[in-house]
């Protein structure tokens, strides 16, 4: 592998002597980009326009984060910023010197690329949404794709340079990252169908809450699957946090470090929001599609923000005394998001229309 990142290495050179001038563009995207803001914001922006496709973007994001998370730790691999110092392969007189920025800070181990992999779900997404919508709304759009392909092409390109350009990522760890957030999102939303989510004609009440017990039973492995990886690791001899403590000591602007890039609170947050689709998401959720008329946007948007922000207040006062309690709180907080937002939000916005003809 010390051959594989030094090429790496020359490429994010390449990348941040040329690119040089597009030091805020690619701060931009990054922002974009970032998995925890689209679980923060780009989830609940979607669940005021449309249920389902608000549970299929929360099933990629929840399943993808944990996958991405679980996988840095199989994978192990160094990120570029703090392997040019540690490393042995180059003289003294000879290491490269990249260039930090604000944002390269990431404190998990480096592969697969969570940005990379999220971007990348997320223009597939949109690309099936669209289409979906065009389709349901016969106003198919012939010239669609030849705008829509290249503009998401570009965004993903941009994205997996934007994550060199800040040394986080080495280039074969953002192509792993684009490649499984590609391939999974279609994969996931063949199983999460239309209308009726995970299955096709009449659904009965025990059909449903079969469904719900092995989506609950999923999430608990997908637990279980975590805890083992962490211990296992510690059985080897190799400290989980590893990747942590490489980034307090390499990192030039340490006051960056944030708590939401490390590998613990991605496998928190997925798993618990994971745990809420499991518990809420049922062929109820297309009672409250991007075609429904009888509902109430501005209850919905109102509703939504107030939710979110009185989250943020909560999560902002939970406990820091130990690392236990304060994970424990915020897997509580995440995992009763997905209910409010696909099921209590809808039914509130649909709640001045109840005593009316059955929906559209």
């Amino acid at each position: 592998m010390e051959q594989v990142y030094a090429l790496g290495v020359s490429c994010i050179e390449f990348i941040q002597d040329w690119f040089a001038e597009y030091e805020d563009y690619f701060e931009v995207i990054n922002n974009l980009s970032n998995p925890h803001y689209a679980h923060e914001i780009l989830f609940p922006l979607v669940s005021i326009i449309d249920s389902v496709f608000a549970s299929q973007l929360l099933l990629c994001l929840s399943f993808g984060g944990w996958l991405n998370s679980v996988m840095k730790w199989w994978l192990l691999e160094d990120r570029p910023y703090w392997w040019v110092q540690i490393t042995s392969f180059y003289d003294k007189a000879q290491r490269p010197r990249l260039r930090q920025t604000g944002q390269s800070c990431e404190t998990g181990p480096g592969c697969p690329s969570g940005h990379s992999a999220t971007i990348a779900t997320l223009m597939v997404l949109t690309i099936m949404w669209l289409q979906h919508v065009m389709n349901d709304r016969k106003c198919y759009v012939r010239w669609w794709k030849c705008i829509v392909y290249p503009l998401c092409a570009v965004t993903v390109l941009s994205v997996m340079c934007a994550r060199m350009y800040v040394a986080t990522h080495f280039p074969h760890q953002v192509l792993l990252g684009a490649l499984i957030g590609a391939f999974m999102a279609p994969a996931l939303c063949i199983y999460v169908t239309d209308p009726y989510i995970w299955q096709y004609g009449f659904h009965t009440n025990y059909k449903v809450g079969r469904a719900v017990f092995w989506h609950l039973f999923s999430a608990v492995m997908m637990i279980a699957i975590s805890i083992v990886t962490y211990y296992s690791l510690k059985l080897c001899g190799w400290d989980p946090m590893w990747s942590v403590k490489l980034a307090f000591r390499w990192c030039e602007y340490p006051d960056n470090i944030h708590v939401s890039t490390t590998p613990m609170f991605a496998l928190v947050q997925s798993t618990a929001s994971i745990v809420g689709w499991s518990l809420c998401v049922t062929p109820a959720v297309a009672k409250y599609r991007h075609y429904t008329k009888n509902r109430s946007l501005l209850i919905s948007m109102f509703s939504t923000v107030a939710l979110v922000y009185g989250i943020k207040q909560l999560q902002h006062n939970v406990t820091t005394v130990t690392a236990f309690r304060y994970y424990t709180a915020n897997f509580v907080i995440t995992a009763v998001i997905p209910p409010l937002l696909l099921r209590f939000v809808p039914m509130l916005a649909m709640w001045p229309y109840s005593g009316k003809d059955k929906l559209d």
